[in-house]
């Protein structure tokens, strides 16, 4: 098992360093997610790599969650990395506010992300 990666962006919310070392801001998005349904306990895992404006900020082997959970947890990764908010605040419905306006921002922006999901056999190939 691989240690999780994470990049730290050094620059206020919503950019990002380039390869010259000075903050862009994000246009682009691409969250790759891989998932493995363990049939002998009956439960899915995924695995996720982010990158923003083609860097890669972080890497997520393994962790539990079925459906589109990959996705929270690249914005989990995203907020850690610097690159998005987070308040920590909620809304009535208990969802968190920084998760709902990036889903939000994905609806609106569709082509700042590229979302790419797959499905794998074994659980080494997440």
């Amino acid at each position: 098992m691989t240690e999780k990666f994470l990049f730290k962006s050094g620059c206020e919310t919503g950019y990002v360093k380039d390869n010259s070392g000075r903050c862009k801001k994000v246009n682009n998005i691409t969250i790759s997610g891989r998932r493995w349904f363990d049939r002998i306990n009956g439960n899915t895992y995924h695995s996720v790599d982010v990158y923003a404006n083609g860097q890669h900020i972080g890497r997520n082997p393994y962790e539990y969650g079925y459906g589109d959970q990959y996705i929270q947890t690249a914005h989990e990764m995203l907020q850690e990395s610097g690159i998005c908010k987070k308040t920590g605040e909620r809304l009535k419905s208990g969802i968190g506010k920084d998760y709902y306006e990036f889903m939000q921002d994905m609806r609106t922006n569709r082509s700042k992300y590229v979302i790419i999901v797959s499905d794998v056999p074994r659980k080494k190939d997440l």
